[in-house]
């Protein structure tokens, strides 16, 4: 998907950038919030284009030099910072770096751009030596903090930002865009969007096929995940303890996909309870005689319950605990609710 196709779903963001490059009042500091894979960065090297396109275009030209040292990454006024490799934080040391680099002026831009992936991430010795350089910024230079999280940055730092919020796209949006894009079957445009919740980048990978073949390996993992799950849901405690277990087993065979293999299931309980007021409504459409069953046996106070412990569930895991350990508990839970 290319950086434009992302940010034609936000119209509103790309036009207030650009009224503001047009104007020539370019803030020291922008704060561009909102969930991953929703153009924040294509957003921000768009405005950088702008601030220095030699053809004085407010979004950038495509063209000129600068455009495209830009687009090529090889623009000496354009630097960017983001975790280290095998490191969870921004460190004070790369923000005392990135403050050496620009205490001279731009190279050959107007402006240089200072873009800082993952902001949220900075640690809080970090924060406080960015704060200082905005408080007494470099000339012609701006910094842009992308955040999936706001409120993991320090109040003063967001007070000092001018701030773009942006918009996931809806779940209809997802799914007409995956449909135009890959000419995907309606049905499964219609699973990935539900289950990628608003990152489109993410719907988008689930359609990759295995070289060897032309199988979709996500959307086997998914159908076999969701027949597991629909089986642990038949009468018999004993007989849907044991396959609650084989269930936690498969989903922990790799760990870094216990929270994708989590939001297949998620999208499926809540199909459960819309399911009994709009059955037309639901994302996993090929499970719809399963639906039938599962509604019948099952109360909309049990499925709350569900929901909640699959967000405590999520919590855990998040928190590095004992995956196993956790899916089973999580599974068993529902194994005695059902098997009753």
């Amino acid at each position: 998907m290319s950086d434009f196709d992302l940010l034609q779903y936000q119209s509103q963001v790309v036009s207030e950038l650009a009224g503001i490059i047009h104007t020539n009042r370019i803030p020291n500091a922008l704060l561009f919030s909102g969930p991953e894979n929703t153009g924040k960065k294509q957003a921000a090297f768009l405005f950088a284009k702008g601030c220095n396109c030699l053809e004085n275009q407010d979004t950038g030209c495509f063209r000129c030099r600068s455009c495209r040292k830009i687009d090529t990454g090889t623009h000496p006024d354009i630097l960017t910072i983001g975790p280290e490799k095998d490191k969870k934080n921004i460190s004070i040391a790369q923000i005392r770096q990135t403050g050496f680099v620009i205490a001279s002026r731009p190279n050959e831009g107007r402006y240089r751009m200072v873009l800082i992936l993952n902001a949220d991430l900075m640690n809080l010795q970090a924060q406080n030596a960015l704060l200082k350089m905005l408080e007494e910024p470099p000339e012609k230079t701006f910094f842009i903090l992308i955040a999936d999280k706001v409120s993991s940055l320090l109040p003063t730092i967001i007070s000092r930002c001018r701030k773009f919020r942006f918009r996931p796209m809806t779940n209809t949006q997802m799914e007409a865009f995956i449909i135009n894009e890959l000419n995907a079957e309606t049905g499964l445009a219609r699973i990935a969007a539900g289950t990628a919740g608003s990152d489109i980048k993410k719907a988008l990978s689930f359609f990759e096929k295995d070289k060897s073949s032309s199988t979709i390996p996500w959307f086997e993992k998914r159908k076999k995940i969701l027949d597991l799950f629909v089986q642990m849901l038949g009468p018999g405690i004993s007989e849907n303890t044991v396959k609650a277990l084989t269930l936690s087993r498969v989903l922990s065979l790799v760990p870094a996909d216990a929270q994708d293999n989590l939001a297949i299931l998620k999208t499926f309980i809540r199909d459960i309870m819309i399911f009994r007021f709009n059955p037309e409504k639901i994302v996993n459409l090929d499970f719809s005689g399963a639906f039938s069953d599962i509604v019948q046996g099952t109360s909309q106070q049990t499925v709350s319950r569900w929901i909640e412990d699959l967000f405590e569930t999520e919590r855990r895991i998040r928190a590095n605990s004992a995956l196993r350990l956790t899916l089973d508990r999580f599974f068993l839970k529902i194994a005695m609710d059902t098997g009753k």
